[in-house]
């Protein structure tokens, strides 16, 4: 399966990545919110999004460091806050941010942020909002 044939838009307004088996919010926290968010804050939004039944369910976590980099393709293309390319799909709400927070974190206080321009990863200190957002994620359960 081709990577930009694996996401599809839902009515519930979540968007289906098929090939991973997970659910994606179409917006991003700064695209809520419209700013920044350190890693505590990046919690506490998957809090409210999990009390509010976003999408309709209340399961929603920040992704992993695999499932982060499973939204970047070369080969695609969307715009983010500044105008800039990166490499999502189209189905995601654009004005975006480029950098996401991730649920991985070592003993230095830092959790991973995925580089959605280029694909890269790196640790960045979790009181940071240097241009960060959270894009939430949930498992599709088995059926």
């Amino acid at each position: 399966m081709e990577a930009f044939d694996n996401f599809a838009d839902n009515p519930n307004g979540v968007i289906s990545d098929k090939q991973a088996n997970l659910e994606w919010l179409p917006k991003d926290s700064y695209g809520d919110l419209g700013r920044w968010l350190n890693f505590r804050e990046a919690v506490s939004y998957r809090g409210t999004m999990v009390s509010v039944y976003a999408g309709g369910h209340n399961d929603w976590r920040l992704p992993t460091r695999e499932e982060a980099l499973g939204l970047f393709n070369q080969d695609l293309s969307q715009l983010d806050w500044e105008g800039e390319q990166i490499h999502i799909h189209s189905l995601f709400v654009t004005k975006c941010a480029r950098h996401i927070w991730t649920s991985e974190e070592n003993d230095e206080n830092q959790a991973l942020v995925v580089n959605l321009q280029d694909g890269s990863t790196e640790f960045m200190d979790k009181e940071s909002r240097d241009n960060i957002a959270v894009r939430l994620v949930r498992t599709v359960p088995s059926k």
